[in-house]
């Protein structure tokens, strides 16, 4: 873990506690939260988990927003190319079970 998340870590548990605690607002808490995370986000840091993958040049950063939520910019949606080749899969299958249970009548 670097000094950057270490860092981060410490000030949410800090934040979790002030609003566990009552000292902040719910609205306070949430906005400070998504400024933490927004911040570990925009970190051009190659994690464990895209260790192989190259990285991927960002064509704008990522901003904390009020309005919005820093989610999809920590986890960028999946291309469907995986769900399509398992449903093509799963009808070619069908299709040849009905086929083999035709010919056996």
């Amino acid at each position: 873990m670097t000094e950057r998340e270490r860092h981060v870590n410490q000030s949410l548990r800090a934040l979790d506690e002030a609003h566990r605690l009552g000292r902040i607002t719910r609205e306070e808490y949430r906005s400070r939260r998504r400024h933490l995370l927004g911040t570990m986000s925009e970190s051009h840091a190659v994690t464990a988990r895209n260790a192989i993958v190259r990285p991927v040049t960002r064509q704008h950063s990522v901003q904390p927003d009020t309005q919005g939520d820093v989610l999809p910019g920590l986890f960028p949606p999946r291309h469907t190319t995986r769900k399509l080749v398992v449903a093509l899969v799963a009808v070619v299958l069908l299709c040849a079970l009905l086929v083999y249970g035709w010919l056996r009548m």
